[in-house]
């Protein structure tokens, strides 16, 4: 018998229950392996084995009251058999499956407190919701590379049973969670970064330590074509808020932003508005919160006809340190408002 005990999850067809008619099916506990387990337990080569193999229908797990109702079965099952890792999937880029297992592997983790591992396809939809505290190996887009996916899961997986210490996510395989780590190196960042140059100068391979950051292309909106028609909103990622902060915004890698309402007003006066933003001196813009959000100027141009109108609430939050995705989220629910609201452009400021 090997020294290491390993979990499994699969879905119901890995399970070989049954296609998409048994994706309702509940909670399944089999002893040894099925499926892709198989795969696993020959690349262990006898220092592990899959002692238990857990199957959902992909419907059946992703409704939340369903899962709740096994949480505890799967609980008792890891607490009884005291598995070193647990492993679910691979799913590629299945959706649901992909979810499934992601959950699977989060819930062991975060609430039984045993390493677990799943892998799938970069583009998978549940990499987004967890990859930020969990092991997830890039696999193959389909299970036809199924023999290419498993070697680095069995990997991983065996390394967390064991115990041993992870590496970064370009030598082990996982996808980037977001995470960094100080190590030592017996080379001074100078001698490293000239290696790096004289490698890229002699067109050999090398890998730079600061991967650069790819952004998206985003189209330009059209132009708006009659100014004096259009309601203009104001957004500021400068971090003015009512006095106290109400709505407790965070002065740096905000996730929230504010709404305020500017109806009837020709003005934001000092003393009701402050920034909250921790990466500038704010004194000056809590001096005049118009430096922010300028209501009065936009008030001028409405007296003057070159606009139409001002939307009554203004839009804020800190813009320092926020990351890509609640920034996407942010402005996703910004413009959905504004969008139902009918407002032609809006002006945001910045610090």
């Amino acid at each position: 018998m090997a020294a290491l005990k390993a979990i499994h999850y699969i879905n119901q067809f890995y399970a070989g229950i049954g296609g998409e008619t048994m994706a309702d099916i509940g909670l399944q506990v089999f002893t040894g392996t099925k499926g892709p387990g198989m795969g696993l337990e020959k690349l262990w080569k006898g220092e592990m084995e899959v002692i238990k193999t857990i199957a959902c229908g992909d419907n059946f797990i992703n409704k939340d009251e369903n899962f709740e109702s096994v949480a505890p079965e799967i609980a008792k099952i890891i607490k009884q058999e005291k598995p070193d890792v647990f492993i679910a999937g691979p799913a590629f880029n299945a959706g649901r499956y992909g979810v499934a297992c992601a959950k699977m592997a989060d819930y062991v983790r975060r609430e039984l407190g045993v390493p677990s591992v799943t892998g799938m396809w970069h583009e998978n939809p549940a990499i987004s919701m967890y990859v930020k505290d969990n092991y997830i190996i890039s696999t193959t887009e389909t299970a036809t590379g199924m023999t290419k996916s498993l070697p680095a899961m069995a990997s991983l997986a065996l390394k967390l049973a064991k115990k041993e210490e992870i590496g970064p996510a370009r030598l082990e395989g996982y996808i980037r969670t977001g995470h960094r780590y100080n190590q030592y190196n017996k080379k001074t960042g100078a001698e490293r970064v000239v290696d790096i140059l004289l490698k890229k100068l002699n067109n050999e391979p090398y890998v730079t330590e600061v991967p650069l950051r790819g952004f998206e292309v985003v189209p330009p909106a059209p132009k708006v074509v009659k100014l004096k028609n259009a309601t203009i909103a104001l957004l500021t990622t400068g971090g003015l808020v009512p006095m106290g902060n109400p709505d407790k915004i965070r002065q740096a890698f905000a996730t929230s932003y504010g709404r305020y309402d500017m109806g009837g007003k020709d003005s934001l006066d000092q003393g009701v508005y402050e920034s909250i933003h921790g990466g500038y001196d704010t004194t000056y813009a809590t001096a005049d919160p118009h430096r922010l959000v300028p209501l009065d100027a936009m008030r001028a141009l409405e007296k003057e006809g070159i606009i139409g109108g001002t939307y009554r609430y203004f839009f804020t939050t800190c813009g320092v340190g926020t990351n890509i995705e609640s920034s996407k989220e942010m402005g996703r629910r910004i413009a959905d408002e504004l969008s139902k609201a009918g407002v032609g452009a809006a002006l945001m400021t910045t610090t």
